[in-house]
């Protein structure tokens, strides 16, 4: 006789959840980490579920349990459902999820989740399924994410860093602000009650801040997916092992030469390439995702495609872009470095005639108007409010005396940004190259000589007409 297996259900974590007044939403992290180079990670896409099947998920933990367990919970719920009516529905919800990868269902009480989501060896390509939003509750607004709903959150935990980046849009001047424990806190309750998904930390250098590995613990506590903005030159072995206990975490930092001389005279730090490498390379051992950035400037034009290819060499996703912008405080202290406009028509020629993948990248776009205050917000150290983080000479707000929510959905900056059109922007609206160019507030406001988001920044206008002379050919 075969013997009697008895199934156990759990968390997956590698999913978010959130539940609304109306249904549930479940989804991988996609929308907010990085893939492999070649985009081989695991992906299951996303779900709405009922009401009812909110209720049902949420009786699961990260412990497995089995369905009469499960059942039991649910039974102090739905008091006036037969028992074993409870257990056959939560039985074919939770396998259905099971199947569909959003819980983990296993025969052995004791079993890990299998940790197929993310590899660097992994060299076959994941196909995207489809489990898209199609769930049987007719009380889901199927453009949710794009109806002003904040979904992320990026928090400027440390205004101190130990690179001094030439091209760094913070002014030489910042004080080194440190977000404490009681503030992150705050924030991060506010954030539960709002169903943010995704919170960004970044400074500055965020490993500055002492309490970082009491953030990431926290995030992963309340199931947030969780992006670190770093340098990585001052990664400890404790932050490491937080990293790795993180399933829902990713890590991006900027890497602008494999010449060590080229990319120290960018950071301004002896050895900081050395440094980010060995960083690198430890987390790529660890299976952590990373993405690699690499801003091209005067100083690296020649050299930042070795930076690529190394990437590429260990499967780890990698970008370039030479669309620098200037200081918050509108000084421009730091557009010395940026490329001028011949540089940037030789460069696009190169990209064209080179590497189809980075002239596919400088394909025409259609978006009409920068999305600041669509989907995110961003905070300081000291709980000052912005559109986001290159923006910091315009405060929505501050939390220390409103709330989140408040801020969102009330203040009267936040609501004017989000009415902006193109007629607001008839130059741009009448312009010959706007298929080439998108507008970005940021790359206006701190350029600007009145810090005026509407004054279209010429600079990049050349940019749009180069692009057009060139890919438009």
């Amino acid at each position: 006789m075969l013997p009697l297996f008895i199934m156990n259900y759990c968390t997956s974590p590698h999913v978010i959840f959130r539940d609304y007044p109306n249904f549930g939403y479940l989804t991988d992290n996609r929308n907010f980490g990085y893939d492999t180079a070649i985009k081989s990670s695991r992906k299951i896409g996303e779900r709405v579920i009922s009401k009812v099947g909110s209720v049902f998920y949420s009786t699961l933990t990260n412990r497995p349990q089995t369905i009469r367990e499960i059942a039991e919970k649910l039974s102090h719920i739905f008091t006036d459902i037969p028992f074993q009516t409870l257990e056959n529905d939560a039985k074919d919800f939770l396998s259905e999820l099971s199947s569909d990868g959003f819980v983990v269902c296993s025969d052995d009480p004791e079993n890990d989740h299998v940790d197929d989501w993310f590899s660097y060896t992994n060299l076959r390509n994941f196909p995207i399924e489809k489990n898209s939003i199609n769930d049987n509750t007719d009380q889901f607004d199927s453009n949710w994410f794009t109806n002003n709903r904040l979904t992320r959150l990026h928090l400027s935990i440390s205004s101190a860093c130990n690179e001094h980046c030439i091209h760094c849009y913070f002014p030489c001047h910042t004080k080194g602000e440190i977000m404490t424990k009681e503030l992150f806190d705050d924030i991060l309750s506010q954030c539960r009650n709002l169903n943010v998904l995704n919170i960004t930390m970044s400074g500055g250098e965020p490993m500055l801040n002492p309490h970082l590995k009491y953030f990431i613990q926290k995030c992963r506590e309340a199931n947030f997916s969780i992006n670190i903005l770093s340098n990585l030159i001052s990664i400890t072995d404790d932050i490491i092992e937080e990293f790795k206990r993180t399933p829902l975490l990713s890590v991006q930092t900027s890497l602008y030469s494999l010449d060590e001389s080229i990319h120290d005279s960018i950071t301004g730090v002896k050895g900081s390439c050395a440094r980010t490498k060995k960083a690198i390379e430890t987390l790529y051992k660890l299976n952590i995702p990373m993405q690699i950035n690499c801003p091209i400037m005067k100083q690296n034009r020649n050299t930042f495609r070795d930076v690529l290819s190394w990437a590429k060499s260990y499967n780890i996703e990698a970008s370039s872009d030479y669309m620098l912008f200037g200081c918050f405080d509108g000084s421009r202290k730091n557009l010395h470095c940026r490329l001028d406009l011949p540089e940037i028509e030789s460069l696009i020629n190169e990209l064209q005639t080179k590497d189809s993948n980075q002239v596919k990248a400088e394909s025409p776009s259609l978006k009409s108007i920068c999305p600041v205050c669509y989907s995110s917000l961003c905070i300081s150290a000291l709980g000052k409010v912005y559109p986001c983080e290159g923006w910091q000479s315009c405060i929505l707000g501050n939390i220390n005396n409103q709330s989140i929510r408040d801020i969102w959905e009330n203040s009267s900056d936040v609501l004017a940004l989000r009415s902006l059109t193109i007629r607001d922007f008839p130059k741009c609206q009448n312009c010959d190259y706007k298929e080439y160019c998108s507008i970005c507030l940021i790359r206006n406001v701190n350029e600007s000589e009145y810090l005026d988001c509407k004054d279209v920044n010429p600079y990049f206008c050349a940019i749009a007409k180069i692009k057009r002379q060139i890919i438009g050919k």
